[in-house]
């Protein structure tokens, strides 16, 4: 598990229960620290989805001509 830098603790104690955002600074990707009980609960909330691993398989797949 990853641990959060000084600076990220001071910013989520400022954000009170608000998630805080952080930026890669190579890829610039966004991403919001939230509180492990907050992520559980929107994680039950949305439910897991199953995808069918089927969708994924092109083996046979040939495309249409123009």
């Amino acid at each position: 598990m990853a641990t959060i830098a000084p600076e990220q603790r001071q910013e989520i104690e400022q954000a009170g229960d608000e998630p805080v955002r952080v930026e890669d600074p190579v890829t610039h990707a966004g991403y919001f620290l939230v509180k492990e009980e907050v992520f559980k609960r929107l994680r039950e909330l949305l439910g897991e989805e199953e995808i069918d691993p089927s969708l994924y398989e092109f083996e046979d797949f040939e495309p249409l001509d123009p």
